[in-house]
């Protein structure tokens, strides 16, 4: 992986990891109060959805600054500012107040909101022709946060109890400084250097139906994607009986899966299709959370994994797509998307605590293979897209 050499990249993409650690100690940290706490299945997809909403608001105003002002306190500053009231979760989750608790999350999500636009514009920018493979890398580190947040919320908690949580924040405070080091110049101190570099991405015209589509499958996809990661951990505490280090577990593994499926998903749409890849992914996540339900131990881990590396296939994708078909900066088209994705995830998972809270948590997990299946029919509807700098090659290259 040459593009692993970019500075840029690495650093802003170290800053994902960490943000996304945080961030993904949340189900857990929303699991093991539930029970001293009382919570429903409703209030902890309302607390999940919270986090997640208030990041999705923010994000398009997050990524237009990052176009007009450049990336590098966005960046440094969101990834503190999420540490902080992450940890500040824990502690007043320690008082007993739901009510605390959603203040805290729902300023953490003000750092999240500010921080991924930045990355992902970065991580597009840094080689042309290559932007689903930077995309991929850049996800692939948050997607390790995702995976490490979890196991070491659930040892820290079962462990060291919730008094000692916050000293995972400390970690990220190195990366906090890297970040102010680099960063990407504003839009407008781009254009006045020149039209040197990388050529444009190649924009199709975008019909109604397309953009029905292409609004459909990102909506669909974080619902699905989202859906599962927050109420898995919920149904191995019930139905399993597992305690915080052994769900915690389960949780990373689908996170473990994502990380590996980012990480292929920009090179194999490169060489294969962005719109293949997307659908195929969302049509193997389908059988996975069907059967999930009626595993346990091994098998459990297992198909949580193969879950996560199916849906990790098409996130960076359905970003790059975004990227290319959406008018305006890169910035401003990575906050909107990254931005309905939360909101959307965000209002799937309070449907699928509502499913849960009326039917149990297996229908709820096994309804989120429909919903994989409906947005990998909206894929084939979004317009071929291709790298300008592929597409004038000649006839030959193929449309994505």
């Amino acid at each position: 992986m040459d593009l692993l050499r970019n500075r840029l990249l690495v650093i802003v993409s170290l800053g994902h990891l960490f943000v996304d650690l945080s961030s993904s100690t949340v189900p857990v940290l929303l699991t093991f109060f539930s029970l001293p706490m009382g919570l429903s299945y409703a209030q902890i997809g309302l607390a999940s959805s919270i986090y997640n909403f208030v990041s999705s608001l923010l994000q398009p105003i997050s990524g237009w600054l990052a176009d007009r002002y450049g990336s590098r306190w966005l960046g440094s500053g969101g990834l503190v500012w999420v540490l902080i009231f992450i940890a500040l979760t824990a502690v007043v989750g320690q008082g007993g107040s739901y009510a605390w608790m959603l203040v805290a999350l729902s300023l953490a999500a003000v750092g999240s909101a500010a921080f991924h636009p930045q990355g992902a514009m970065n991580a597009t920018h840094v080689a042309a022709g290559r932007e689903t493979t930077g995309a991929s890398i850049f996800f692939a580190f948050g997607n390790t946060g995702m995976t490490t947040g979890p196991v070491l919320a659930g040892i820290m908690l079962s462990q060291l109890g919730p008094g000692k949580f916050p000293l995972m924040s400390l970690a990220g405070l190195p990366v906090v400084w890297l970040l102010t080091t680099v960063g990407h110049r504003p839009v407008q101190a781009v254009q006045r250097a020149g039209k040197r570099g990388a050529p444009a991405t190649a924009r199709p015209r975008l019909t109604m139906w397309a953009v029905a589509a292409l609004i459909s499958l990102i909506a669909l996809r974080s619902w699905a994607n989202m859906g599962t990661t927050t109420f898995l951990p919920k149904f191995f505490q019930e139905a399993r009986g597992w305690d915080p280090a052994a769900y915690g577990l389960v949780a990373s593994m689908w996170t473990i899966g994502t990380a590996i499926g980012n990480l292929s998903g920009g090179p194999l749409a490169e060489r294969w299709g962005r719109r293949l890849l997307v659908s195929s992914s969302l049509v193997a996540v389908a059988p996975v959370l069907l059967f999930l339900p009626y595993t346990e131990g091994f098998t459990a881990f297992l198909l949580t994994a193969l879950g996560g590396l199916a849906s990790g296939l098409s996130f960076s994708v359905i970003l790059v797509l975004a990227q290319t078909l959406l008018p305006g900066g890169k910035g401003m088209a990575s906050g909107l998307t990254l931005g309905f994705m939360f909101a959307s995830g965000a209002i799937g998972n309070v449907i699928n605590g509502w499913i849960a809270d009326n039917w149990g948590l297996t229908l709820s997990l096994q309804s989120v293979a429909l919903v994989a299946l409906c947005g990998a029919m909206c894929a084939w509807i979004i317009p071929a897209t291709r790298p300008a700098a592929i597409a004038t090659e000649g006839d030959a290259a193929p449309a994505v």
